[in-house]
């Protein structure tokens, strides 16, 4: 049994956007035609300098977030039989949400259905909305982060190498809180803060694209003060047997269950053609609430080779599948409107990061359940290891220069093969008065996605634009991205040059057969580079690196 205590301190110096974000959308020169109906360039609305939605925040830049944290856990160890042995324990978890020294933070007081918002201060924290009493972290602390565990190793077969091991745990993850609070710090009225779209009540130009208008709310993050921590639940069954031939074979089913994920939407928004259902609702903010969930379940089978004669080497398959409706896990992390901090941005056609993490539909919140970016469904994995000097056939006897020359190498190298990550089809448009780019998905025709034209990927027209005043119905990560591959090896010595003087040195290569592997595809739908690649892996490259112990 024990416990701990930490006192966590985060001092920043630093800001979410200082130099600001434009996006160009060809809503410009699309002549004001209804969704769908007419093109317009993204790069002629650049050179006429009307960009679609454009983003700012800094001010407040030093940051002072102070939190507590605590555990106490108890555990043992229970020796039922010879064959038999379980572990078990119960973990207690309580991590604050971090508050700011001088109460520079600001969250929404929200009005129920979104009627209304207003910000509440850290450093006054009641609600002029709802008369709220809030504490000075804005978010009230989750106290219940209670977590049970439990594993056991079992051998069925008093003459026979099988082992079977299982287990189940749950873990809580307080990690959310700190980029919390970092958005809400970055908020008016104690920074500059802009999330807008162009209209004809707010027009934007390049020469004066961050406009504080008055139908949008300054405050671009609002965060239920009931936002609880999240937590997995994992589980795990595993057979392990011995070979012939030094070889070890083991089997795996694996699983997690991901409860009170982060999720973020945008209130009071509506479809492109609809008609607003709230003209003097507020929009133009995103709210963070913890009503996510995901799963992945995964099985493996692993064969390796124990060390024998100097050569080692695993090789094992993983057949898995995720799904989730959780901002933070299926779409790579929690991010609000963050940039380079040092450079002006300017995008044209593929939205920012932030995108795939705000639900498209806030009223169907459900309509985000879909495979997570991190499904890989198949991954095949490949580790060799060789180190000559082993054994009498080895050489460990060998002298003089021989000897020298090729006792103690050992090479390593790895291969992993592997299908494609689920990606995101985005009908790049903005969210009507919100300021946000790239969060709306295109509909499906019914065409095959990968029946691609020649020098393509993808097939264009297996999407099309949403009908005016529906959203598209294409899902979240509906795409299979390329296929990945890598292959690395190093090659390392230790040469004892005297005493307690050791050189150690290592070549490693990485891509070695300097293999192009796509790493993703352009998923933008109305743009022109649909379809194509996105990215690449690196080229090969060689490093060499020399240590000397002493």
């Amino acid at each position: 049994f024990g416990g701990d205590f930490r006192r966590e301190e985060f001092n920043e110096l630093g800001q979410q956007n200082p130099r600001g974000t434009f996006y160009f959308t060809g809503a410009a020169t699309s002549g004001g035609a209804p969704l769908g109906t007419a093109n317009g360039s993204d790069l002629a609305d650049f050179l006429l300098g009307i960009p679609d939605t454009s983003q700012v925040a800094f001010g407040n830049a030093d940051k002072y977030f102070r939190g507590p944290a605590y555990d106490a856990f108890v555990t043992d160890d229970w020796r039922m039989r010879p064959e038999l042995t379980i572990n078990a324990g119960i973990r207690w978890e309580y991590g604050a949400p971090p508050t700011e020294i001088y109460g520079r933070m600001v969250n929404l007081d929200v009005a129920p259905g979104f009627t209304g918002v207003a910000p509440v201060l850290a450093s006054s924290p009641v609600g002029s909305l709802t008369g709220e009493d809030y504490p000075a972290s804005l978010v009230r602390p989750d106290w219940r982060g209670i977590e049970p565990r439990i594993g056991i190793a079992w051998r069925p077969f008093a003459a026979s190498t099988l082992v079977v091991r299982g287990g189940y745990g749950i873990y809580d993850d307080t990690s959310v809180y700190l980029s919390l609070d970092q958005a809400m710090a970055q908020q008016a009225p104690l920074s500059t803060s802009v999330n807008v779209a162009d209209s004809s009540t707010c027009p934007l130009t390049l020469a004066n694209g961050f406009i504080d208008c008055p139908d949008i709310t300054p405050e671009g993050l609002g965060v239920n003060p009931d936002f609880r921590v999240g937590y997995a639940q994992e589980w795990e069954l595993s057979a392990q047997r011995d070979m012939p031939g030094a070889f070890v074979m083991i089997l795996t089913y694996s699983g997690i269950k991901g409860t009170r994920g982060m999720q973020e939407f945008l209130p009071n928004t509506y479809p492109i053609g609809a008609t607003n259902p709230c003209p003097s609702c507020p929009t133009g903010f995103v709210y963070v609430t913890s009503n996510g969930n995901s799963t992945r379940e995964a099985g493996q089978i692993e064969l390796r080779r124990r060390l024998r004669a100097g050569f080692t080497a695993k090789v094992d398959y993983t057949y898995a599948k995720g799904v989730d409706d959780d901002s933070q896990v299926g779409a790579s992390g929690h991010v609000v409107q963050e940039t380079e901090e040092d450079q002006s941005t300017f995008t044209i056609s593929q939205p920012a990061a932030p995108s795939p993490t705000i639900a498209q539909d806030w009223l169907d919140l459900a309509a985000e359940r879909s495979l997570s970016s991190f499904d890989q469904r198949n991954l095949v994995d490949l580790q060799i290891q060789y180190t000559t000097g082993m054994g009498l056939g080895g050489g460990t006897l060998l002298g003089g220069w021989r000897g020298q020359l090729l006792k103690e190498w050992t090479v390593l190298t790895q291969i992993t093969a592997g299908s494609g990550l689920p990606e995101t089809p985005i009908f790049l448009a903005a969210v009507p008065g919100t300021g946000v780019t790239g969060t709306i998905r295109p509909n499906l025709t019914g065409a095959p996605v990968y029946k691609a034209p020649p020098g393509y990927f993808l097939n264009a027209a297996a999407f099309s634009a949403p009908l005016a005043g529906q959203w598209g119905d294409a899902t979240r990560n509906s795409i299979i991205g390329p296929r990945q591959f890598s292959f690395d090896t190093a090659i390392a010595r230790t040469f004892r040059v005297h005493g307690d003087l050791n050189l150690d040195v290592r070549v490693q290569a990485t891509n070695l057969l300097n293999h192009t592997t796509f790493t993703a595809w352009n998923t933008v739908v109305n743009g022109t580079t649909f379809g194509l690649p996105a990215a690449v892996n690196p080229m090969r490259s060689l490093q060499l690196v020399g240590r000397l112990r002493f």
